[in-house]
């Protein structure tokens, strides 16, 4: 059986293959399994086929057994946080 995986909000092609294959190289297979460009978008809720391959088996336990799916895509849309508890002294206001 092959393995597949759903994208998640904000999630990239590059994302997926670190996700899953725990290397940026693996985006070439992935792309090529799944008939897309590397440069293509993917909508979150989108399965792609996950092929066997080239595994960095290290990078592979550690996002699996700390639960890491990375997001790196677009954030245009993302809530811009204000406030104290957000701003950065010298970077978000000056202090005297």
């Amino acid at each position: 059986m092959e393995a597949r995986t759903t994208i998640i909000d904000r999630q990239n092609l590059l994302d997926i293959a670190l996700q899953e294959t725990g290397s940026i190289e693996g985006v070439f297979e992935l792309a090529t399994a799944n008939d897309i460009a590397v440069s293509d978008e993917v909508s979150a809720g989108t399965e792609l086929k996950v092929p066997e391959g080239n595994i960095n088996a290290d990078v592979l336990r550690q996002y699996k057994a700390n639960n890491i799916k990375p997001a790196t895509g677009n954030i245009q849309d993302a809530e811009i946080l204000e406030g104290i508890g957000y701003w950065h002294i010298e970077m978000d206001f000056i202090s005297s």
